[in-house]
């Protein structure tokens, strides 16, 4: 509930400060005398769009400043703990500044916040009807909320929150299974192609080594056959002088030796040109077999060429030295093997997270059940609170409607919206849609007396409640602002005597001068003043005894 309201140098308000009680505070005045400032500054301080126009005309500044009882409003006190914001002694101060060149701060109990903060905060704790904002029941948002507190659903609410948690719990890890499973697929094709791309070309051990290896010997074989044939002509050819003289000179000191046995050094040298014959025939019969064996082939050496080019290629592309190929495609086959296993935890995940989808719709069904049940019976409620307000054409009505999955949230699987028609001939349509006024802040009390004891404590703002109705409809409209006012603290501004006298407090609004300036000034009246304000409203500027008297009936009714 609101404690009190300090107003600076706001319109035509220098410095007000109104202090307030619970439950039901009446506004009167005549018209332009200020009664809507008030609506505004309480709309200000509460995160609504500012103007220039509101600053007093010559101030630098202007303020309002709202202090709110928070005691009930746990969930508020954890929200603004969150922002950094520490509420003591159960007070949280609402407030905002106004500079002239038309830029505005705000502020929650001294802390700097954002309007839309300050927005948030001020429409848990008020709630102001006759302006077509769409903020509290006109906010589509809060219709699933309102319909579960008035049909107490919060025992199934908990169940489809577990229910909803362990699905989105096991949605998001499948969908991270899922991603990742989609990513190894891909890394799987490409282990599978690499794997096939090594198997093809077939790779020995040391293949690489070795062709290498032939492919230099190739490479040089005419350089090294023309070497090997000229010492097989030089060593076998019976022609030639190197040999034969060899030879022959060899038999002349073997017979030189055998005749003069005493010169030792020439039997040495005799054994060393028959070793070197001996070693000359075992060349020439190597060289003989290599020659007969090795043919070359132009084309092997292509082929030689063409494998270590492929080889070597592959090696490029996986990163590694042509000796690792064999070991990498072990590797691949491991990785290939693993991921394989890991298709089936997926499948396991999904299992699970198909249960759990199905809890959670289970539930869904039991609370959609309770819902309708809950609709029917809200509706029942509220339509018969319209033909005493004078909606005699209106109706309400609860929409509901499933939701897409990908919408689904701890609050089931539907959207509930509130409709009304307030005429004949029309559609229902979404509360906010509806034209402004008096017939929408008479719905709007309809609406709020029947739900008054479901819905979390916050201060109503009623401004034309009443316009356009009289006698029984005004005495109606009172008894209901009073009966409303016992559950929220009510604030209403009023025209009628009939809701002014069910007021716990009463608040008038009205002008000054001084030579250069106009204020507005907001006086509580006592008892006799309070008399003399619904006399007035009762007979006009010139107050009958009559007047007088229906005013005292009308407060002692009370």
């Amino acid at each position: 509930m609101i404690r009190f309201i300090l107003i600076k140098n706001i319109v035509l308000i220098e410095t007000l400060k109104i202090d307030f009680e619970n439950g039901l505070t009446v506004f009167s005045g005549e018209t332009g005398a200020g009664k809507s400032i008030l609506l505004n500054c309480l709309g200000l301080a509460t995160g609504r769009r500012s103007e220039i126009g509101f600053l007093r005309k010559g101030a630098d500044e202007g303020s309002v400043t709202v202090e709110f009882d928070v005691k009930d409003k746990l969930f508020l006190k954890k929200e603004l703990n969150n922002h950094g914001i520490i509420i003591e002694n159960d007070q949280v101060f609402l407030r905002r500044v106004l500079y002239k060149d038309g830029k505005s701060k705000a502020f929650i109990s001294d802390t700097p916040v954002s309007i839309g903060l300050l927005k948030k905060i001020g429409s848990d704790l008020i709630e102001i009807h006759g302006q077509n904002e769409k903020i509290g029941l006109l906010d589509t948002a809060s219709h699933l909320k309102l319909l579960d507190k008035y049909g107490n659903h919060s025992d199934l609410l908990l169940e489809i929150k577990n229910k909803y948690d362990n699905f989105t719990h096991l949605s998001k890890i499948y969908s991270e299974a899922k991603e990742l499973s989609d990513n190894k697929k891909k890394y799987e094709d490409e282990l599978k192609n690499n794997i096939s791309i090594i198997k093809k070309l077939n790779i020995k051990d040391n293949e690489e080594k070795i062709l290498k290896s032939k492919k230099n010997f190739l490479s040089q074989h005419e350089k090294i056959f023309n070497v090997i044939n000229k010492i097989y002509l030089l060593l076998n050819d019976e022609n030639n002088s190197l040999t034969n003289d060899l030879s022959g000179n060899s038999v002349k000191l073997e017979n030189l030796i055998d005749k003069n046995n005493e010169v030792k050094e020439l039997s040495q040298i005799n054994h060393s040109v028959n070793q070197i014959m001996i070693e000359a025939k075992e060349v020439v019969n190597n060289i003989r077999a290599i020659r007969e064996n090795y043919h070359f082939d132009q084309k092997e050496l292509e082929e030689i060429e063409q494998r270590l080019f492929d080889i070597n290629n592959l090696a490029r592309k996986f990163d590694v030295e042509p000796s690792y190929l064999t070991m990498t495609l072990k590797d691949f086959e491991n990785d290939y093997n693993n991921l394989k296993n890991d298709s089936q935890k997926i499948d396991e995940i999904y299992q699970k997270l198909e249960k759990a989808e199905k809890r959670f719709q289970d539930v869904c069904k039991k609370l959609t059940f309770k819902r309708e049940l809950a609709s029917k019976k809200l509706e029942n409620d509220i339509n018969n609170e319209l033909n005493p307000l004078r909606l005699i054409n209106a109706s309400f009505k609860v929409d509901i409607n499933a939701k897409e999955k990908k919408n689904w949230n701890m609050n089931g699987s539907e959207l509930v919206k509130f409709l009304v028609r307030l005429n004949k001939g029309v559609e229902e349509a979404e509360i906010h849609k509806v034209s402004s006024g008096g017939e929408l802040s008479r719905l709007m009390l309809a609406i709020n007396l029947v739900l008054a004891k479901n819905i979390s404590p916050k201060t109503l703002v009623f401004d034309e409640v009443d316009s356009g109705v009289s006698g029984a409809v005004a005495e109606s409209v009172g008894t209901r602002l009073l009966e409303l006012s016992k559950f929220q603290q009510v604030l209403v501004v009023t025209h009628l005597p009939q809701v002014a006298s069910r007021g716990n407090s009463h608040y008038k609004s009205f002008k000054f001068s001084n030579r250069t300036e106009t204020f507005t000034g907001i006086e509580k009246l006592n008892k006799e003043k309070r008399i003399e304000e619904i006399a007035k409203m009762i007979s006009g500027e010139e107050i009958t005894t009559e007047a007088i008297e229906v005013a005292k009936q009308l407060l002692n009714e009370n």
